[in-house]
């Protein structure tokens, strides 16, 4: 069997992917103003895109993670964000690539909670611990497991790239242009 979906996604948007894991993880510095910054970058990236999918009715689309977000960073103390930037998409694409990256977030969402847990960090965690998510994940499973067309595809690549294209421009947003 040749590559699959997923393998396609990943392998594609593998630079973008990267980029944002390292500026997040350089944010995540161990403080809880360091994880309130990351759960800020997180909500107001995420608020865009969840809005963008009521909008669009998708079906089967991720569940909400902005109000566990919003529930932590009041149990932090730190001010929910007044602002989330807008998501657009990309015209023509495939919301099933914007699903995967939110999807497949979780799987870093529980390395982060790990490595959390392990520093004997007592952060609140309704977001990294949430299993809907990750439940959500194995839903999109089979579609992803399908052989790769890149032509058929390309339009579920767009919206996955579009994802972290999004994130990356919320994650410059907050740092300055030095960690950028």
């Amino acid at each position: 069997m040749g590559r699959t979906v997923r393998e396609y996604l990943k392998d594609e948007t593998s630079h973008c992917h990267d980029r944002l894991d390292r500026r997040l993880g350089a944010v995540l510095d161990g403080t809880a103003v360091g994880y309130a910054e990351f759960l800020a970058i997180q909500y107001r990236a995420r608020k865009g895109i969840e809005d963008w999918l009521v909008r669009s009715a998708i079906p089967n689309a991720p569940p909400s993670q902005v109000p566990l977000i919003a529930r932590d960073l009041k149990a932090l103390g730190a001010r929910l964000p007044l602002s989330a930037p807008r998501f657009d998409g990309v015209p023509a694409s495939d919301p099933l690539g914007v699903c995967w990256v939110l999807a497949g977030s979780s799987l870093g969402n529980r390395a982060i909670l790990a490595q959390m847990r392990k520093a004997g960090s007592a952060f609140p965690a309704t977001f990294l611990s949430d299993a809907s998510m990750t439940t959500y994940w194995q839903t999109l499973r089979p579609a992803l497991a399908q052989p790769v067309d890149p032509v058929r595809h390309s339009p579920m690549l767009a919206g996955a790239s579009a994802v972290f294209e999004h994130f990356n421009a919320v994650v410059t947003q907050h740092l300055s242009p030095v960690a950028a």
